[in-house]
């Protein structure tokens, strides 16, 4: 899905515009809702945004965006041992590397997020700049605190 875009397959940054990516894993939809949510948000501040899931991603038009978004459903027990999960892991084990864009994380929950995020990074090291954005979601919508970090991680507040 292209947000934004008049709904191209790929996103078709005009000159000077800047690209988002907003990859995600969604069990239920409420990660894909959420990831969704996030690409509306960059594209109505601006931004040339292509939302995918982690199967229908595109690996080559990470390197040239200027902003990634990864996001996972949090899987594992409720309390303790949060985790992405393996269709997530694979896919970030197949990353190329991501030195230009800026990268942000998201999860959504049931209860806690736990060592959700630091799994994640774990996962991404080495293959891209350190994660800079942390968002989360119970139910997958976009609180105004979201919108306000997305903002600050795009350089718009």
């Amino acid at each position: 899905m292209s947000v934004g875009t008049g709904g191209a397959d790929k996103a078709a940054a005009g000159e000077g515009q800047r690209t988002a990516v907003v990859v995600y894993r969604s069990a239920t939809g409420t990660t894909r809702r959420y990831a969704e949510a996030i690409g509306a948000h960059l594209a109505s501040r601006g931004l040339a945004v292509t939302v995918r899931s982690v199967g229908d991603c595109e690996m080559t038009a990470l390197p040239t965006a200027d902003f990634v978004l990864f996001g996972c459903w949090t899987s594992g027990l409720f309390v303790v041992g949060q985790h992405p999960d393996r269709p997530w892991l694979d896919f970030a084990r197949d990353l190329p590397r991501l030195e230009r864009p800026r990268i942000g994380l998201f999860t959504t929950y049931k209860l806690l997020t736990g060592s959700m995020f630091g799994r994640m990074r774990e996962r991404l090291a080495g293959r891209t700049a350190e994660p800079e954005l942390e968002l989360k979601s119970r139910d997958g919508s976009l609180s105004p605190a979201d919108r306000g970090a997305l903002d600050r991680f795009v350089g718009l507040a």
